[in-house]
């Protein structure tokens, strides 16, 4: 009798787990170039498609402070650009089913953005999204990269559940970025405040959002941070 509960509660607790959403990690986006006004950008792009991303049903998403300590623990804080096998440690480390890993260069007025998702546990890339547009909006470049991202994980965590995948629903709006125009060197601007945060420096952070939100009230992401450090 009890060999038969303990084998039913080990069941229901598989059911459970089964149920649970996968865990995705978006990692910092990598950048080859030498301008290091573009450099800090990878921290600005990685917390806008956390932000985008985060409240779905399909997964979760980790939130950039965990994402920070995990960095932080692996001495991978200060470093530039991650390699796969040091990606695939921050997922485990963050206990994350899938991983978002990306890159981004400048030409010109043009940028292009590109992001691939990683299985953690197999290490097999799942797909591979990109897009480009004009650097004076970066606005609709992050909505496009963030929406297609979404439909690669969504489809994945039905294939890991067995389900079907779900019909395609309207994404929310994007309600912590500009309304208007979000040129990259703001999103830029604002990625040097989150450097700052991570620096335990909240002084210099504060004042760095309050010129972002002085020059682009609009940016309801760096709003939202202001009035966290206001807290």
């Amino acid at each position: 009798m009890r060999t038969l509960l303990s084998l039913v509660l080990v069941f229901l607790a598989r059911v459970a787990l089964a149920a649970e959403p996968p865990t995705v990690a978006i990692l910092y986006f990598d950048y080859d170039g030498k301008d290091d006004e573009l450099l800090t950008l990878r921290k600005g792009i990685t917390q806008m498609l956390i932000t985008d991303l985060a409240g779905r049903d399909a997964y979760r998403v980790v939130e950039r402070a965990k994402l920070q300590e995990a960095l932080a623990e692996l001495n991978l804080a200060k470093t530039q650009k991650i390699d796969p096998a040091a990606a695939l440690q921050v997922g485990k480390l963050l206990q994350a089913k899938f991983i978002v890993v990306g890159g981004y260069f400048v030409m010109g007025g043009t940028m292009r953005l590109d992001a691939r998702v990683f299985e953690v546990e197999t290490s097999a890339t799942l797909k591979g999204v990109g897009t480009s547009g004009k650097t004076d909006d970066f606005f609709p470049l992050e909505q496009k990269l963030a929406a297609d991202v979404d439909a690669v994980l969504v489809a994945a965590a039905a294939k890991a559940a067995l389900a079907p995948p779900p019909k395609p629903t309207p994404r929310p709006a994007f309600a912590k970025s500009a309304k208007g125009k979000l040129p990259l060197k703001t999103v830029a601007e604002y990625a040097k405040a989150l450097e700052s945060m991570d620096n335990k420096d909240p002084k210099k952070a504060k004042q760095q959002l309050e010129e972002v939100v002085k020059a682009n009230p609009d940016f309801m992401l760096a709003r939202l941070g202001l009035a966290e450090l206001a807290l």
